[in-house]
Order: structure tokens, then sequence, then C-alpha cells
């Protein structure tokens, strides 16, 4: 089968679990023998493809030099000429029989979406985020969950001020999510894709048909884990810094827990970085926890430093406090044969057996986390217990050949 792979960005050094999960797909694809093409944005860091003649143009609407030069690169984010016509020409020369697009906005755009259905190409798109039903992907503003785009009103975004607290990025938000709706970028789509029941149950509910959309886990490529590491007293975060991963939350957790005179040496590890990052620090400071709170700043997937953290970690820890779908890092943590503790906010939930390979506590409820932070405090034989049930379960939840042989039955059901 000839299939198209569509991403943002073919650099393992930019993105998050969505380019891990592009990444995971394109090279089990491979492997089964498919012929695999890709469709991205040049960048320096890209790897290798026969394709980058035809990709399109580098740009970073975040890199503008000055105010002029990023009112310029707005109407690129919303519709990319660029990307619509280097894709064209794409398919002019190839003929796959199907494209899998996976995270495209703000670069590539929903606007190649109409270039592939012209060339008649069927589409199965993955719901990474919550972009597809509206432009404030994570439905989240000013500290909590944001509805704002409910029933299609997006110029609530712009009165809300909900992307980034600015009257000028919302408004932009706005026009984006009208533009995709007058010109039905995502009616061109054939299958959406769902990692979790959540997402899947709140696309419907803003107006994605149910029809349309199919749940398919995320998929790991497990011959890269060991559980052989020895486990050290260590809570580990592993991800982006940002306020709706509710980090503040896990950090009061442990300076309640020092309080309590409880931790016994273990300690509270954030590894990553983000806009959040300076002020958690000056939290921690203000706090006098800078003890049994560290930060190991960014550390590259596959590399020592990530490979050190996330096999030696205790258990892993994801306090969220917005709609978290189905986080690559969790999955990784738990092939890592660490158990996890998630917020019930979400599709993260579903990912876990509470009280069997981890546990969930109630969002944002800092003592409620606290008590399943301690429960694994010297107490090494319910960690390994919990790890080795974490480890089966996401075998199971995350097998490649379930996954591919799902994968198999989306692409033949969009073809038709």
């Amino acid at each position: 089968m000839k299939i198209l792979q569509i991403h943002k960005y073919y650099s393992k050094k930019r993105g998050g679990g969505s380019v891990s999960a592009f990444f995971e797909t394109k090279k089990l694809l491979e492997k089964k023998g498919h012929d695999v093409m890709v469709f991205s944005m040049q960048d320096v860091d890209n790897e290798l493809s026969s394709e980058c003649i035809y990709f399109a143009n580098h740009f970073d609407i975040r890199e503008a030099k000055n105010i002029f030069h990023k009112l310029w690169l707005v109407p690129r984010v919303i519709y990319n000429r660029d990307a619509v016509k280097k894709l064209d020409k794409l398919l002019i020369k190839q003929k796959p029989d199907i494209a899998h697009v996976h995270n495209i906005y703000h670069y590539l755009t929903p606007g190649i979406f109409s270039v592939l259905k012209k060339h008649n190409v069927p589409i199965v798109f993955k719901l990474s985020d919550y972009h597809a039903i509206c432009p404030n992907y994570k439905l989240f503003a000013h500290g909590r969950i944001d509805h704002s785009c409910e029933n299609g009103k997006y110029y609530k975004l712009f009165l809300n001020k909900s992307i980034n607290n600015s009257y000028g990025e919302s408004f932009v938000a706005m026009m984006e999510g009208y533009i995709n709706k007058w010109f039905g970028f995502y009616d061109n789509v054939d299958i959406f894709t769902a990692p979790s029941e959540f997402m899947r149950e709140l696309a419907i509910k803003y107006g994605i048909p149910k029809e349309k959309i199919v749940i398919l886990r995320n998929v790991l490529n497990f011959d890269v884990y060991t559980t052989s590491h020895k486990k050290e007293k260590v809570f580990l975060y592993m991800g982006r810094i940002s306020q709706e991963k509710g980090l503040v939350v896990a950090i009061e957790a442990m300076k309640l827990l020092k309080q309590k005179k409880v931790l016994g040496g273990w300690k509270f590890i954030i590894a990553g970085k983000g806009p959040h990052e300076k002020f958690l620090r000056k939290f921690v400071k203000k706090n006098e926890i800078e003890d049994v709170v560290k930060f190991a700043g960014f550390c590259q997937k596959g590399g020592d430093a990530w490979m050190r953290l996330m096999g030696t970690s205790a258990v892993a820890i994801l306090p969220s406090i917005w709609y978290d779908n189905s986080p690559i890092a969790i999955s990784e943590s738990m092939a890592f044969g660490s158990p996890v503790i998630v917020s019930d906010c979400g599709g993260t939930k579903e990912m876990i057996e509470d009280g069997k390979s981890g546990f969930i506590f109630k969002t944002g409820n800092v003592a409620d986390l606290a008590n399943k932070m301690q429960r694994f405090i010297n107490n090494n034989e319910l960690v390994q217990s919990m790890g080795e049930k974490a480890e089966k379960h996401i075998r199971s939840l995350n097998n490649e050949e379930e996954y591919y042989q799902k994968l198999m039955e989306i692409y033949k059901k969009a073809s038709k």
C-alpha cells in the first residue's frame, strides 16, 4: 500500500507526543512492507526524505523579526498557500492510496485537506488535540477549562481573550475557526481517529459525526524500553512545562509531604521545558522546597538523560488540570515498569487501572495527590508490583500488532 504520512514536523527534535506517535506509525508501516511517503515543512533538523523537495517552506511566527513581520505571517498560519501548492505537486508526481494526517496546525493548515480531496486521496486524520473542534486546541484559558467554541461560537474566543490572554491572538484564532468552517475543510476528512474515548465523545459533542470517529490508541515499539533499571526514590514528570499540566499541584503536594516529614529521601523531578518553567522555579524557591523538587531540563527522547530518568524513576506523575488526551509520556513510563499517578481530567485516566497499575486523583486536589504519592513512599513492594502491572497493561493497550490491524481496517474503511 502506498501511504502518505503528513505532519508539520519531520524532526524528532521538535514537537512532543504527536511527533513520537507519527514516527512510530511511519516505522511500523515500513516494517510491514508498505511504501511510505512523507509531507512536512522544511527544517534544518529534519530527517532525510526523498520527498523533501516538495516540503512546504519553513516559517515560524514565533521567529518573526518585528510586529509587522508577524502580521504578514498571520494569514499563512490560517491557510498556507505554499503548503497547498507543494502538496499538489507531490500528489501529481506520486499517487498515494491514502493520506494519514497528524498534526498540521499553524504550519501546513487544514487547507491541505482540499487538495487531497481534489486528487481523490482518502483522508485519515488523527485528533492529537482539540484543534479540529476549537482553535483553542487545549480548551484551556485563564487557568481553567474553556468551552468558548461550543456550538461554533468562535467569537467567544475573542471576547474571552482565550489565547494567551490576548485580543490579537484570540482574534486570529476566531478567524481560523470561522474560515475552516466556511470552507468546510474538515468535511473532506473520511475518518477521524481518537486516541481516547474521552476525545471521541467530546468531538461528537462539538459536531463531528459519530460515524466518522473511531478509537485508535497510540502505539509503542517496546523494543527500546527495558525494565532492568534499579528504581530510585523519584516521582517524575516528563514533558512540556506549561500551566495546564498542573505542576503547581504536584509541587504543593511535595511541600505537604515534606511538612509531614514522610518523604524519606523521595524527590520530585520535573524534566522538560516550557513557558511556565520560570514561574515554577520561583514558586519552588519561595516555598523553600528546592531540596525535594528538582528541574532536570529538556531531555531528548532516546538520549542518555531521558533513558536514565525514565528507566530509574520509581513513579511517574501527570497532574494535568486540562483535558489531556492520551499522552505518550505516560505510556513510556509504564513501558519502563513505573506505576503512574494521573488526574481524573480528560482521557489519561483511561490509560491505567486505578489501584492496579497506578492511581487516579481528583484534579487539582493537593491532599488527594499527596495521599496517593505517600502510598509509594517506603513501599518498594507496591512500586514493584504496580510497575509490573503497568508494563503489562500498556503493552496490551498500545500493542503494535493490534494497532496495525486496526489501522489497516481504518484505511480500508476510509478508502470506501
